[in-house]
């Protein structure tokens, strides 16, 4: 009886880690707000650069090497990372074309907009403040009445992205259901000195609140039971 009770036990741990360090690319706030930022400038900018061809337009002409490769909406980390380097790499070259003493495609010399780094963004840290510099340059130049000539049409309104306090874990995950039972502990607080809030199971996960945000050096486990 006693082997059969705990054959039938072990079939309802979905879950276990016994020591899981957290890392903010599982940030969801920080994903969550990345994505909505990333959408609106995807949708502003790339109304920006096709107002153009007209004499009344923002541009003398279309800038091809400034459109975006992709205008699809990121829905994972992945596909932010992808959306975020080309923007990057897109903004810069029209910004170049800004700041030119006779433009190819602006109306006139504007005010450079620099973004503060252009190099690849890999981590979702890095993503959220890629964004938030992007939308701040890129507000800038687009207000520009120099080398546009209206300006201020397509400004970013989204919030800054911003990192939370809960990630998502997801790996070894798969038989997690919503509603099933979490126990866990923070075996070191890292340097955020984080303390534990709630763990909540949902479909292919679990999701972890701290007190505030736990970084890329907190340490936790976990057990998942069916419920």
């Amino acid at each position: 009886m006693a082997r059969n009770t705990r054959k039938r036990y072990q079939k309802e741990i979905l879950a276990i880690e016994d020591a899981l360090t957290t890392s903010r690319d599982m940030n969801v706030d920080g994903l969550a707000s990345a994505i909505n930022l990333c959408k609106d400038i995807i949708t502003k900018y790339s109304a920006h650069v096709a107002d153009a061809g007209k004499t009344t337009e923002e541009h003398k002409a279309l800038h091809e090497a400034g459109v975006l490769a992709s205008v699809a909406a990121p829905y994972d980390l992945a596909t932010l990372l992808a959306r975020v380097n080309d923007i990057t790499a897109k903004y810069t070259l029209h910004n170049t074309d800004a700041a030119a003493a006779s433009p190819t495609y602006h109306q006139a010399q504007g005010t450079t907009r620099v973004l503060t780094a252009t190099t690849t963004v890999t981590t979702l840290a890095g993503a959220i403040a890629r964004l938030n510099d992007i939308k701040a340059k890129f507000n800038l130049h687009d207000a520009d009445t120099d080398a546009h000539s209206t300006g201020g049409k397509y400004a970013v309104a989204e919030a800054d992205a911003a990192l939370g306090s809960a990630i998502k874990v997801t790996s070894g995950m798969q038989d997690v259901r919503l509603g099933d039972h979490v126990s866990w502990s923070i075996l070191n607080d890292g340097t955020g000195n984080v303390t534990g809030v709630s763990a909540a199971a949902v479909d292919g996960g679990v999701i972890f609140t701290f007190s505030g945000d736990p970084k890329d050096d907190a340490i936790i486990s976990y057990i998942v039971g069916a419920q």
